[in-house]
């Protein structure tokens, strides 16, 4: 069996067979805004901030734990969803803040030519503003995250910084605070 650690809408939508999921923690690690996305919210032409992986800091998450027969497939597909803007990785995760276990992750690759570092909120919004693919725009793909990350109860930084950019702009208005203020 193999425990793997999501950050990101896997979170929320993992199609894998797995025996549980659970609230993990990994430390020394963090999400950013640190690729250019070009599929989903954003496209070649009009890419969008893609929600990656860091070191340094802490991050909360789920973690799935996957049968032992069903391992080498979910990991295999879930390389070729990342494609080679994320490097796979293993670490020590603390699950439901009890045990200590063994996990697969995806780190954002630095060398990959989409990859463009830390940036602050202000820039995030600029390059979503201008993001647009087959599922939206790039601000949707902010707030829906936003949305989600309130939903399942997982706070972000990266986020919710950005999202207080946007608002500050007046981008995204009153959505996404799931109180209406």
């Amino acid at each position: 069996m193999a425990w793997i650690f999501t950050y990101n809408e896997l979170m929320w939508d993992f199609p894998y067979t797995h025996q549980m999921r659970k609230k993990a923690l990994l430390e020394e690690h963090h999400r950013s805004f640190n690729y250019l996305m070009t599929d989903r919210y954003g496209s070649p032409s009009s890419p969008a901030p893609g929600l990656g992986f860091e070191t340094s800091g802490d991050c909360r998450g789920y973690a799935y734990l996957v049968p032992e027969e069903e391992e080498d497939e979910v990991l295999e597909t879930l390389q070729k969803i990342h494609t080679d803007r994320f490097l796979l990785k293993e670490a020590s995760i603390i699950v439901d803040n009890q045990s200590s276990e063994e996990a697969f992750f995806f780190i954002s690759n630095r060398s990959h030519p989409d990859y463009i570092g830390k940036l602050v909120p202000q820039e995030i919004v600029k390059i979503a503003q201008q993001g647009s693919g087959p599922c939206g725009s790039g601000t949707d793909w902010l707030i829906m995250l936003y949305e989600k990350f309130l939903e399942i109860g997982i706070s972000d930084l990266a986020t919710d910084a950005v999202m207080s950019a946007m608002k500050w702009h007046g981008i995204a208005g009153n959505s996404g605070t799931g109180h209406g203020a």
